[in-house]
């Protein structure tokens, strides 16, 4: 079967490589490769800066937890403070752990199953969760993809030897790790901890609890002691929770827009789990429900898929760590359902029918995601170099040092050196905390408290120039802002928007933003228009 795992490593070093130089080749010549996203260059500025100065921010003072993964910003600290700060740290760990998820996929199915099961994964494994797409962007989905296929692998495992001591230990260290490379692994630790508690295994679920909580409970506190929340930024602003005074209501409004009305839910987890579903009907409609107890690697993913869709954001990326986990699981599944068909005469059976069709629409989503991502992998570096790293090079020319609004933070606060002040609250816990305060509130409420927040703050601290797109302001940009050119970039993707605008928050600052600007010596691909003449 070892032919196998050199058709899986081929086809992912092939694609891999052909979207990293085709994207590349899109850059101005002799330029350096930009990652497709901002957010890479979030992971690190804080990594440098906790590397080099002990500080835990984006910007070089304060406590400011803008990444919700402990492990991959420790990792990125770790490569700097031994060996310098590099800008391409995140895509050789994305690399590096892309083949070891590949490889881990590919002894799973070896380990545990057979040549019909590998077939399969050679087919979708890299297009249904979007491997090679994860490895590019640079960030750490890819280790959290690769350590939920081990955790796959060491329940199937544990499941087998009846959780013996040695196999029991390699899932509680990856469990471990699992919570300190994305907050919502949360919902794995709860998910596999149950599973536990339903084989009346209550030590080894108390166990996995404290493994994977322990990293969280440990950051929590540190945080909380430096003046932020007990979770990062991140999770805080953009996670959904009921609100404590409509519990039930909430509760329901969770479900109609985590699953219900979710249009990602049915693109990304609807289908795997009707063939879940269909199996489990097929193997227990005539056998004890207990029983149904014991498929503990089954109720772990499924469990942890949904509450994910409820609590979590379930889309650009961060649904391919289930996705992955669901079709290593499906594979399987669909192997021993076809072959049971196969030999069945009813072939018009409503069972039959629901397996054929969520087979079909797993590979058709295959194929549309693989033909959706072509485009944005193409551009989307381009995009990034023309807005987020030239904003980054005209701020870090004439403000270093400075206090400066934006909202897309990352390119800006690794390459500029300014002091940042962030609108969605992602990097400024300031902003956060009135965003996570005022988040139950009405939208018209809501966005006229947090606008009042964020023009009072800017203004007691002095901060002097914005960068923003006008869009993402709530409520509107205040009128005492005053708006003195907008950049316009041609690619629609890579940035949120294709214009931002540059504002001067006191009159003051006007001019001078204004003659840096018509000084810089910025990127052809970018137009520039003044928006403003000087306020007298």
């Amino acid at each position: 079967m070892t032919k196998y795992l050199y058709i899986l490593m081929l086809c992912f070093t092939a694609i891999t490589g052909f979207y990293f130089f085709l994207s590349w080749a899109q850059l101005p010549p002799g330029q350096r490769y930009i990652y497709p996203i901002d957010d890479v260059y979030i992971h690190l500025a804080l990594a440098r800066n906790f590397a080099e100065l002990g500080v835990w921010s984006v910007n070089i003072s304060g406590f400011d937890s803008a990444s919700s993964s402990i492990l991959y910003t420790l990792l990125l600290a770790g490569l700097i403070r031994l060996f310098g700060d590099w800008e391409y740290y995140p895509l050789l760990l994305n690399v590096v752990f892309g083949y070891l998820t590949v490889y881990s996929v590919y002894r799973y199915y070896k380990d545990f199953y057979g040549s019909t099961e590998l077939k399969w994964a050679a087919a979708l494994i890299l297009f249904f969760p979007l491997l090679y797409v994860m490895v590019l962007i640079g960030m750490e989905h890819t280790i959290h993809m690769f350590l939920m296929v081990l955790a796959v692998y060491f329940i199937h495992r544990n499941v087998k030897s009846d959780f013996r001591c040695k196999d029991f230990l390699l899932l509680l260290t990856v469990t471990f790790f699992l919570s300190m490379v994305r907050f919502e692994s949360m919902f794995f630790t709860v998910s596999l901890a149950f599973a536990l508690f339903l084989r009346k295994n209550y030590l080894k679920g108390t166990l996995i609890l404290v493994a994977g909580f322990i990293a969280i409970v440990v950051f929590g506190i540190i945080s909380v002691q430096n003046g932020g929340f007990f979770f990062p930024n991140s999770v805080m602003v953009k996670g959904s929770y009921p609100a404590e005074d409509h519990i039930f209501m909430s509760m329901w409004q969770l479900f109609e827009n985590g699953i219900l009305l979710n249009v990602s839910f049915y693109k990304c987890l609807f289908f795997p789990l009707v063939i879940i579903a269909v199996y489990l009907f097929e193997k227990y409609r005539a056998a004890r429900l207990k029983n149904l107890l014991n498929e503990t690697l089954l109720i772990v993913v499924v469990l942890t898929s949904v509450l994910h869709a409820l609590f979590a954001v379930l889309m650009y990326r961060y649904e391919n760590y289930l996705m992955i986990s669901l079709l290593l699981i499906c594979i399987p599944i669909i192997t021993h359902l076809h072959e049971k068909y196969r030999k069945t005469e009813l072939n018009k059976s409503l069972l039959k029918i629901l397996t054929l069709g969520s087979i079909t629409a797993i590979v058709l989503i295959s194929i549309y995601r693989f033909g959706y991502h072509h485009l944005p992998l193409t551009y989307m570096s381009k995009g990034i170099n023309s807005q987020q790293v030239e904003m980054s090079r005209f701020l870090g020319k004439y403000y270093k040092g400075e206090k400066i609004v934006a909202n897309d933070i990352g390119a800006i606060s690794y390459f500029s050196g300014v002091q940042l002040l962030d609108i969605v609250g992602l990097g400024s816990t300031d902003i956060a905390e009135e965003i996570v305060r005022n988040k139950h509130l009405s939208a018209e409420e809501n966005a006229f408290k947090n606008k009042k927040f964020i023009v009072e703050y800017a203004a007691k601290n002095k901060f002097k120039v914005a960068v923003i797109y006008p869009e993402w302001f709530p409520g509107g940009v205040p009128d005492e802002w005053i708006p003195v050119a907008t950049w316009k970039i041609p690619e629609p993707y890579g940035p949120a928007r294709q214009r931002i605008v540059f504002y001067a928050l006191r009159s003051e600052e006007e001019a001078s933003l204004r003659k840096n600007l018509m000084e810089f010596d910025r990127n052809p691909n970018v137009k520039q228009e003044f928006l403003n003449k000087v306020t007298k």
